[in-house]
This record gives structure tokens, C-alpha cells and sequence, in this order.
């Protein structure tokens, strides 16, 4: 990831995240098209688990897309960024239990993004330092959180229609057994729902993939920007020093 330390703007680190998306996609599409399948086949299952309602399903599935979502992160930096795929792995799990906090109270704990990153990068991860710069940067990791989840929102609109319809039928027709009339969905509407989600999480992945690039920047240009700060502070202390030596 070439010049990742440096300062940016929150619009720059999401331009540079797609550069870096659009700058190797053949690279990414070849090798990581297992990991994005097995995503996609798994996020399949969890919808049929769900729409049947069975609960250890339900959970079992839920977990396996976490462990897919671990194997897929780790790929995606292993190929860009170098490394060995085991110990990318580990940094991908570590990151993950980072990463969560943020999807149960999203506002409060934006700064997790940054410590995951902090994790997925650096030689010798500091996460508690990550995760007090975060919030000192809550701000410029909000913008860059809140642009990105538009745009992809937008995508979703395009990526997700088969995957929307079948949830709008699913609803459509739970609303309609609950008022006594019989269901219509055909018999292989499980498998159809199996189908269109495991095309729509492998495709979703390969486009949500810019924002995570996006969000790597992000944390480079926080992290270059302390540095920045912290070298100014450390010349003016010595400024001062050799004003009063020379008094």
C-alpha cells in the first residue's frame, strides 16, 4: 500500500482507497475468489436458516460468517500489503474482536475502526494508543465512515435488487399467513434465496472492499498527522530550550 503514511483528507483516503481497489483488482479477483465464494455460499445458508427459524442454524451460520469474514480480510491484506498468511490471519482475527464493538454501538465506538486497522498494519500494533488517537480523530473517522457507507449504500441499491425482492416477499407473505391466508411462495423459493445470496455476498464483497482500503488510509493519515504534531511540539520544546541557554 504505497504512501499510506501520509496526511490526507477524508475525501482523499476514499479516492486513494479505490485507486488502490482499481489499481489491483486482477490481483484481488484471483486471489481471493475462493475466500469471496465461500462468503457468499455461507451468507446463502444463513438466509435459508433464517427463514426457516431455526434458532442453532441460525447461530451456527451467523458464526461461520464471522470466521469467512476473518479468512476474507486476512487474504485481502495478505495480497496487498505482504506478509505471511498465518500471521495475517491472526492480525485479521484480532481486528475482527476489534471490529465488533463498532457494530453493536456504532457513533460511540468508531474509534474500534482505527484500532483494527492498527492491527491489520503495523509491525507492532499499539491498540490502546490506537484507540485513544481514535477518538481523538473521532471526527475525520466519522467523515470517512459516513461517506463511504453512502456511497455504498447507493451500490447496494444496484448490487442488492434480487437479494432486496426476496426479502420483500418473505415479508409479503409472512404478513399474509399471519392473516390466515396460505402461503404463496413456490416450494423452491429456499433454494432461489440460497442462490441469490451467495451471488449477491460474493459480488457485495469485491465492491464493498474500496471502503476498507478506504478506512486503511484513513488510519495511515491519523497516524501521520500525530507524528507531524507530536515532531512540532518536540521543536518548539527545544526551541525554547536554546532561547533560554542563550538568555
Amino acid at each position: 500500500m504505497d504512501q499510506i503514511y501520509k496526511y490526507r483528507s477524508f475525501s482523499a483516503s476514499l479516492a486513494s482507497g479505490y485507486k488502490l481497489f482499481r489499481a489491483n483488482i486482477r490481483t484481488i479477483l484471483i486471489g481471493s475468489w475462493i475466500e469471496a465464494l465461500v462468503f457468499g455460499v455461507i451468507l446463502g445458508l444463513t438466509l435459508v436458516a433464517f427463514y426457516f427459524h431455526y434458532l442453532p442454524a441460525e447461530i451456527a451460520a451467523i458464526a461461520a460468517l464471522v470466521v469467512a469474514s476473518i479468512f476474507w480480510n486476512g487474504r485481502l491484506f495478505q495480497l496487498i500489503d505482504g506478509g505471511k498468511p498465518k500471521e495475517k490471519l491472526w492480525r485479521a482475527t484480532k481486528a475482527m474482536m476489534w471490529a465488533i464493538p463498532f457494530f453493536v454501538v456504532p457513533l460511540i465506538c468508531i474509534p474500534c475502526i482505527n484500532v483494527a486497522m492498527e492491527t491489520m498494519l503495523e509491525e507492532q500494533p499499539r491498540p490502546v494508543k490506537a484507540l485513544l488517537t481514535g477518538f481523538k480523530h473521532w471526527g475525520y473517522l466519522f467523515s470517512t465512515l459516513l461517506m463511504s457507507c453512502i456511497i455504498m449504500v447507493a451500490l447496494s441499491l444496484v448490487l442488492c435488487i434480487p437479494l432486496y425482492i426476496c426479502v420483500y416477499g418473505i415479508i409479503c407473505d409472512h404478513l399474509g399467513v399471519s392473516g390466515g391466508d396460505p402461503s404463496g411462495l413456490p416450494a423452491l423459493f429456499p433454494l432461489i434465496l440460497f442462490f441469490v445470496g451467495a451471488l449477491t455476498g460474493f459480488f457485495f464483497l469485491f465492491a464493498q472492499l474500496w471502503q476498507t482500503y478506504a478506512l486503511a488510509y484513513a488510519h495511515g493519515a491519523i497516524l501521520t498527522r500525530d507524528n507531524i504534531q507530536q515532531q512540532r511540539k518536540r521543536e518548539n520544546t527545544n526551541n525554547e530550550i536554546k532561547a533560554t541557554k542563550n538568555e
